[in-house]
């Protein structure tokens, strides 16, 4: 299958010091993929590159066959990020700030509605859309910065250790609802972890960052992931 989106080549430094070394990597329509790595593998610069953060010293990012590395409007056109930390405002509501974002991704004002109903009833959060979004529960937070990376249409979503602090059943609930998400709409994830329990068990393919680079590993029920990483980061 091709890849919708592809990296080729993607170089980067800072000072004297190369975090991403000839790094090449493809996603394809629809698929989960783990993002591991050893803490300072890089992991954070390649994420910055895709939303466009940063610019690489050399390489390409091919999307639909165009080359779109220093269009940096393109490149938040497709591509949503659930950060680590929450990106929303506590002492809005849920709705408040859906409706926030949605009107700074420049969703028309006479679709936001639909869109925010759609994405809150996806989350399960239509029911608390008129909570104080710092008095909801952790897990539903997660699904709240969830929601807001899928309010422009993108076509890749970059989900940054989205699971830490949650409790077993809470991570069971958000992965079933990224993972129906991901197949409905046929977007693809990309979710950076250093939970490898949930890396084997909700993704396609394992991205094992080492020394700038990427290896690639499908991923079955007999994947031994834990031990494949310990090869690919030696």
């Amino acid at each position: 299958m091709e890849p919708f989106l592809s990296l080729k080549n993607i170089t980067k430094s800072f000072g004297k010091r190369k975090v991403l070394d000839s790094l090449s990597l493809d996603l394809h329509q629809g698929e989960i993929i783990g993002l591991i790595g050893k803490s300072g593998c890089g992991k954070s610069t390649l994420i910055k590159i895709l939303v466009g953060y940063y610019t690489p010293d050399s390489g390409r990012m091919i999307f639909e066959k165009k080359d779109i590395t220093s269009k940096f409007s393109k490149v938040k056109h497709i591509v949503g990020y659930t950060t680590q930390e929450n990106s929303f405002y506590e002492k809005l509501t849920v709705y408040e700030n859906m409706s926030y974002y949605a009107n700074l991704y420049g969703i028309p004002a006479d679709q936001r509605k639909d869109r925010i109903k759609e994405l809150l009833e996806a989350v399960r959060l239509h029911g608390s859309k008129n909570s104080l979004a710092g008095d909801i529960s952790g897990g539903m937070k997660r699904r709240l910065d969830f929601a807001i990376s899928l309010l422009h249409r993108p076509k890749l979503v970059i989900l940054d250790e989205p699971t830490t602090g949650l409790d077993p059943l809470l991570v069971e609930n958000f992965w079933k609802i990224v993972t129906t998400i991901a197949k409905e709409q046929k977007i693809t994830v990309l979710v950076s972890s250093h939970l490898l329990s949930e890396v084997k068990q909700y993704c396609n393919r394992a991205a094992v960052m080492s020394n700038g680079k990427i290896s690639t590993l499908h991923i079955t029920k007999d994947t031994d992931l834990e031990k494949e990483f310990k090869e690919l980061t030696k």
